[in-house]
């Protein structure tokens, strides 16, 4: 069930990949259609982080139930809605449930299994998302290209009712927290939640996403709003790191935790490692669909070997780990070709031959499974098993964090330099009106005149080269820290 979960979470992510500038093409807000992604991963980075301890309090079977009738409303919500609005906010419903899948599989994990063990079952479920990932990208463009992308969110449906039927009928509510009575009323359980943190988290989120997300594309960047919301941002987030150190009685980001090298170390790495890999994932279905001219799912066929990749390093990671024993020589290498091979892809061109972009597609893939297995078993390393749900908490808050930055911030760049390079190159009375068409209905870009088609695949494959510079330098960044890693020893297979 938990590999079934994960599948679905995954499959969810990467099939919104290939239909999100259809569904902003349909609503007439393609320059807005990013919203389809940062609304789910801002809902996912701020319940994230509670999962771990409502489930130390509720028990994994009562959190595991709540989270899949989120996923399941806002699937059936995402396949009804008819504006980008009421896409936002079914996305966001839906986020309240993907994250904690992907979550609670990790803390369930740890709960039963020994910790040199644990990268073997961490590598299948990260297998199953990965095998989600896979299918998602060419389904959502065959689902898209056939009977329309609604359907795409109508498939998640009766999977979530078989995982509430194996949850609600099959499995025992363990692992309640100790110092939690089964008398305590609700009012006193929710008080061992920090929900004053988590509000600082998603304040500050929303006031970055919607700053960006608008800056440069609707408004310009020193339009009073956009500076409003960016100064809100850093504020929130300074008061989330202020309160999390000083006050909260139960925090997010343990203190315990946050005084440990090598716990920051690791999720540091995957906060900088999902924002370069999320400019990647955003980017490249642009480039094939606006430079290259393919359909959605033939777009979707050639990301396909780049997920499949992820899997084989999954499983390659899980057994190096059972067998070694030992971890930060094998992520440092493997961070290190990362950096090389983003170089590569911020490389790409119209005469890039489809053996260069399918190779550091699959390399980048092969590197993004093996180090997100490695890191998480290196995360609990040297914690105390008590500390396990607070540092997997941890782990996914930057890792939600960090897709939230990339596609927001990746977004942001592209669409900024797209807009500036279409009002540098197209001009005349009627120059206004194709530029505005352009940015709200990309897909329909092929029914305009051939000679308007070739400036708007010029503007977009300099707007896109100029984004992927941001992903080199989060995996820059990544390698850095990953420098600073303990090399500690596992333990036992027993």
């Amino acid at each position: 069930s938990l590999c079934t979960g994960s599948f679905l979470a995954a499959l969810d992510t990467s099939i919104i990949i290939t239909i999100f500038n259809e569904i902003g093409t349909e609503f007439k807000s393609s320059n807005l259609s990013v919203w389809i992604m940062t609304s789910y991963m801002l809902s996912t980075s701020a319940i994230q982080p509670l999962y771990g301890k409502l489930s130390d309090i509720f028990g994994r079977k009562s959190t595991l139930v709540a989270i899949v009738c989120f996923f399941l409303l806002g699937s059936w919500l995402c396949g009804v809605a008819n504006s980008m609005v009421q896409m936002g906010i079914a996305r966001a419903i839906a986020g309240l449930g993907g994250g904690g899948i992907m979550t609670m599989a990790s803390v369930v994990i740890h709960d039963l299994l020994p910790m040199r063990r644990r990268g073997q079952y961490q590598s299948y479920v990260n297998m199953a998302q990965t095998i989600g990932t896979t299918v998602g990208a060419p389904l959502g463009g065959i689902i898209n290209d056939t009977v329309g992308w609604r359907y795409c969110f109508y498939i998640n449906i009766p999977f979530c009712l078989f995982l509430l039927y194996v949850y609600v009928y099959k499995m025992e509510d363990y692992n309640l927290e100790r110092g939690v009575k089964s008398t305590d009323n609700i009012r006193e359980k929710f008080e061992k939640i920090d929900l004053v943190g988590a509000g600082f988290l998603l304040t500050a989120n929303i006031s970055f996403v919607t700053g960006a997300s608008l800056g440069g594309n609707t408004h310009d960047w020193d339009h009073p709003l956009i500076v409003s919301l960016l100064a809100s941002a850093v504020s929130f987030f300074t008061l989330f790191g202020v309160y999390e150190y000083n006050w909260a009685k139960n925090p997010l980001v343990s203190r315990t935790l946050i005084k440990n090298r090598n716990t920051v170390a690791v999720c540091l790495n995957n906060f900088f490692l999902c924002n370069s890999t999320m400019a990647f994932t955003y980017l490249t279905p642009q480039f094939f669909m606006g430079v290259l001219g393919y359909n959605a799912s033939s777009a979707g066929l050639w990301v396909l070997p780049r997920t499949f990749m992820v899997a084989v390093g999954c499983w390659v990671a899980g057994r190096y780990l059972a067998v070694k024993g030992k971890y930060k020589y094998f992520v440092v290498s493997l961070v290190a070709i990362h950096v090389i091979t983003s170089f590569g892809m911020a490389s790409w061109n119209p005469k890039s031959p489809i053996w260069f972009l399918l190779s550091c597609m699959n390399v980048e893939g092969f590197i993004f499974g093996s180090v997100f297995v490695a890191t998480m078993v290196a995360l609990v390393a040297d914690i105390a098993h008590a500390d396990t749900a607070s540092a997997t908490s941890m782990i996914f808050l930057c890792r939600s964090t960090g897709w939230l930055s990339g596609s927001t911030i990746t977004a942001a760049i592209m669409q900024y330099q797209f807009k500036n390079n279409l009002h540098k190159e197209i001009k005349g009375p009627e120059a206004a009106e194709i530029i505005e068409f352009v940015r709200t209905s990309i897909t329909k870009v092929r029914t305009l005149a051939p000679e308007v088609q070739a400036i708007i695949v010029a503007s977009l494959q300099k707007s896109i080269h100029t984004a992927f510079k941001y992903g080199v330098a989060a995996s820059i960044c990544c390698f850095l820290i990953t420098l600073t890693l303990r090399n500690c020893k596992l333990g036992g297979k027993k």
